[in-house]
């Protein structure tokens, strides 16, 4: 039977990490279309058009940041990108409309796929 978790050391603490983050990541998508419904005052369809947009942003930085994690190392560039996307996720009790609401969204979801891109160049 495969061991679920890694031998101790740095890629345990990655995949430790990794898994807080995909629970936080599902929360966030259950919670944050009903935050920004009722909370926020914001239409379905702004909501809709707002995350498509943010998938697109991320789409681009994803490969972007994957060069950069390639020149400047993985590491380096994933803590800039949690850090990111921490203040960008904080950022969203701050998004009071539209446009700031993209903002949030755009730069929090860039910051994720850039994560993504560079925790795979360390595991």
């Amino acid at each position: 039977m495969p061991e679920l978790m890694p031998d101790p050391g740095p890629q345990r603490v990655i995949a430790a990490s990794n898994f807080v983050y995909t629970v936080g990541s599902g929360l966030y998508l259950t919670a944050g279309v009903l935050y920004f419904t009722e909370a926020v005052h914001l239409p379905a369809t702004q909501v809709g058009l707002g995350l498509g947009i943010a998938g697109v942003i991320s789409l681009a930085v994803g490969i972007a940041v994957g060069h950069l994690a390639d020149r400047h190392g993985a590491r380096g560039v994933y803590a800039i990108a949690l850090v990111v996307q921490a203040l960008a996720t904080a950022g969203f009790v701050l998004a009071d409309s539209f446009w700031p609401f993209v903002t949030a969204v755009g730069t929090a979801t860039g910051a994720k796929a850039a994560g993504l891109g560079s925790v795979r160049r360390i595991m």
